[in-house]
């Protein structure tokens, strides 16, 4: 690479990470979330430079590695747009609901589009520029909060937050940026376990930590060390064994989630809740309300998408006692049941566990496969308390992960955690 590429992939990586940063900082808590929405707008000019690259270089071997990947993610995303219009057909379902869900769905397709032109122009490297993107965001925001609050006053609102002794007040509470929280997840599990032995790694690593503790989403802080306890375990273990485990436990979790859509149904999950006096915040009086509107059965249809929100909304309009603080269920998983229904639950869990899985093992080697299996793993455990799903930056670097991993290429500099997990594509698993 002479100098004046380099330059350019430099001036390009940075013009990237300031999109980036502008676009994430809608998600600031001050912002309404329309603003929100329209700033994350910005992002569709990495979009716009992809497509002038694409146009100029025209490298048809990253066009068809980007293609695969989106199609076999967008193929979902068509699915329940599908299924849920006729559920809105059959259900007579009003125009505004129906282009509120479309628009939801919008969002899903411009993170398909920005992973596309962040790979086709970085490839592997997106991975970085995107953190580094939504690091700049969270530490203009950090600045900004400290400004308003104070040095001192910040200090003790994180102090009061890690000892228990208080709820999220004033500062803290100002920095749980819950969207971009959920990415660092991603971002620690490919630093630690696929990232190259570098300086930057460190400084990689430490950033990423930082923010995710900082923003303090508790179902977070507990989902990565499980997550990272499987990789640690798996990666001592034969090729054959470890495919076959993930095999295993994908099955596992289709089942588990399953398993707890029964069990919050028939009232166990808040038995067992209040046995341990775990603190749900209000989420045992929001299954109670929506109870009747689903049932465990082959023959339940489900409702369409968004329609969680629809079920809320009608609880706190005829009974504004309801103990709703928030309209959204905070559970992506019973949501996902209540929408797709039955045979639909069932067709999303197949999907994303067993077909993807699959996919990824027999087109593009068990590295990718096992990347895609840990960070779909930490983010599936998110789903129990929170509407993680949809959230655009977060589901923009799970899908990123894999995608940009494909593009690898082997160097002297390769993690040594892992020496023996092999990078080859066309990996069989049997």
């Amino acid at each position: 690479m002479d100098n004046e590429t380099e330059k350019r992939r430099i001036v390009l990586q940075i013009v990237y990470i300031f999109i980036f940063a502008a676009a994430a900082m809608g998600d600031m808590p001050a912002f309404t979330m329309g603003i929100a929405r329209m700033m994350k707008g910005i992002s569709l000019l990495i979009v716009v430079i992809g497509a002038t690259m694409l146009f100029v270089s025209g490298d048809l071997r990253r066009v068809r590695t980007g293609a695969n990947f989106v199609f076999v993610y967008a193929f979902i995303l068509v699915g329940i747009i599908v299924w849920s219009i006729f559920l809105w057909i059959i259900n007579l379902e009003t125009v505004d609901f129906i282009i509120r869900g479309a628009t939801k769905f919008m969002y899903q397709f411009m993170v398909l589009m920005i992973i596309f032109a962040g790979t086709y122009i970085f490839g592997e490297r997106a991975i970085y520029t995107t953190f580094y993107g939504l690091a700049l965001a969270n530490t203009i925001m950090l600045v900004m909060n400290v400004g308003i609050y104070g040095p001192v006053e910040s200090f003790n609102s994180i102090l009061a937050m890690f000892q228990g002794t208080d709820a999220q007040t004033g500062f803290s509470r100002a920095m749980e940026i819950h969207d971009i929280t959920f990415t660092y997840g991603f971002f620690i599990i490919y630093f630690l376990f696929f990232a190259q032995h570098t300086k930057e790694r460190v400084f990689d690593i430490i950033v990423s930590v930082f923010y995710f503790i900082l923003g303090w989403k508790r179902i977070a802080l507990a989902a990565l060390p499980v997550t990272i306890f499987f990789a640690l375990v798996m990666g001592r273990m034969q090729t054959k064994t470890r495919v076959r485990l993930m095999h295993f436990l994908a099955w596992v979790l289709v089942a588990a989630a399953f398993t707890y859509v029964v069990i919050t149904r028939v009232g166990l999950f808040e038995a067992l809740t209040q046995r341990y006096d775990i603190d749900t915040m209000g989420r045992n009086e929001v299954y109670r309300y929506i109870e009747k509107y689903y049932r465990i059965s082959l023959g339940f249809l489900g409702y369409g998408f968004e329609y969680t929100t629809v079920i809320l909304q009608r609880i706190s309009a005829a009974n504004p006692e309801a103990h709703i603080g928030v309209l959204a269920l905070h559970n992506d998983i019973l949501t996902i049941y209540i929408e797709l229904g039955f045979v639909g639950f069932w067709a999303w869990m197949l999907y994303t566990w067993i077909f993807q899985l699959r996919w990824m093992l027999n087109h593009w080697g068990e590295k990718v496969a096992m990347l895609f299996f840990f960070c779909e793993l930490y983010v599936f455990i998110t789903y129990m308390t929170d509407n993680t799903l949809y959230y655009f930056y977060t589901s923009l670097v799970l899908r990123l992960m894999p995608m940009a991993y494909a593009f690898h290429e082997t160097t002297e500099q390769d993690i040594r955690l892992w020496p023996w997990v092999r990078a080859q594509k066309g990996f069989k698993t049997g």
